[in-house]
C-alpha cells in the first residue's frame, strides 16, 4: 500500500464525530447544491466519507473519487458512485462535471504539485462549470498553535501538510486557469469538537455556531480559507 493510501486508511477506519467545521461545511455545501441546476453531474475529488455528496445524491449524479479503499467503503452510503483513483489522473473524460469540489485535499501537495492537482479538477469540469477548493488558513491562529502542538506531540495524524492564506490559495487558483468568483472562509470560532473528541453535544454546538454567521470577511482568519471559481469557456 502506498504511504498516503495508508495514511488515510487509518483516518477513515476510525469512528468519527461531526466535527464543528463539518457542521459549517455540509451548510456551505448545501446552499451550493440548492443552486446547482438539477441532474447536474458532481465529483467530489478526493472524497474521504463522502458526507457533503449525500447532499447531492437526490436531484444530481454525484461521483465520489479518493485514494482510500477505506473511504470509500464509506462512501457508498452517500453517492452512487464510488471511483477508486488518484485527483492527479482523474478517471473521466474532459468536460464531464459540472461541478468539481474539495476539502482538505490540495494543501497536501507540494508546489507545483498542488497546481497539478488543480488543473486535473479543471480538465474534468465543463467549461463555465463551477470549482470549489477548500483548504487549511494560516492566518487561523487556533489552527496554527493547535497543529503545532500536534506535530511537537507526534501526533498529527494527516501526513504531510501545507497550510494557505487568502493570497496564496488564488494564485494557486490562478495558475491553474480557473476564474475566481467568491473567497470564502469557514470556523471562525475555536472548535468544540473534532473528528476525535467531542467537548458538548451537537445540538447545542449548532446553536453556538450560528454567532458566526454574521462575522465579515472570515477568509482572514477562519479555520479554512476557500474558493468558489469556474472553467473559462463556454458550455
Amino acid at each position: 500500500m502506498a504511504a498516503a493510501e495508508e495514511v488515510w486508511d487509518k483516518v477513515w477506519i476510525k469512528n468519527l464525530i461531526t466535527s464543528d467545521y463539518s457542521l459549517k461545511y455540509l451548510a456551505f455545501m448545501q446552499d451550493v447544491e440548492r443552486r446547482l441546476p438539477k441532474s447536474s453531474r458532481v465529483l467530489e475529488a478526493g472524497c474521504g466519507t463522502g458526507q457533503t455528496l449525500g447532499l447531492f445524491s437526490d436531484r444530481h449524479e454525484a461521483f465520489g473519487l479518493d485514494i482510500s479503499r477505506a473511504a470509500l467503503d464509506l462512501a457508498t452510503e452517500n453517492c452512487q458512485n464510488p471511483v477508486l483513483g488518484s485527483i492527479f489522473s482523474i478517471p473521466f473524460r474532459n468536460d464531464t462535471f459540472d461541478l468539481v469540489y474539495n476539502s482538505g485535499v490540495i494543501e497536501h501537495f507540494r508546489d507545483p504539485t498542488n497546481v497539478a492537482a488543480i488543473k486535473e479538477m479543471v480538465r474534468v469540469t465543463r467549461p463555465s462549470g463551477k470549482i470549489i477548493i477548500i483548504v487549511p488558513n494560516t492566518l487561523c491562529l487556533w489552527y496554527m498553535l493547535g497543529k503545532r502542538m500536534a506535530v511537537m506531540m507526534k501526533n498529527f495524524e494527516f501526513g504531510y501538510e501545507e497550510d494557505y492564506s487568502y493570497q496564496r490559495l488564488h494564485d494557486a487558483s490562478l495558475r491553474a486557469g480557473l476564474v475566481i468568483e467568491e473567497t470564502f472562509g469557514l470556523q471562525a470560532l475555536p472548535p468544540l469538537a473534532t473528528n476525535d473528541r467531542e467537548i458538548i453535544p451537537i445540538s447545542l454546538r449548532k446553536k453556538i455556531g450560528r454567532i458566526e454567521e454574521g462575522f465579515p470577511a472570515k477568509q482572514y482568519y477562519a479555520y479554512t480559507v476557500g474558493i468558489v471559481a469556474r472553467k473559462p469557456g463556454k458550455t
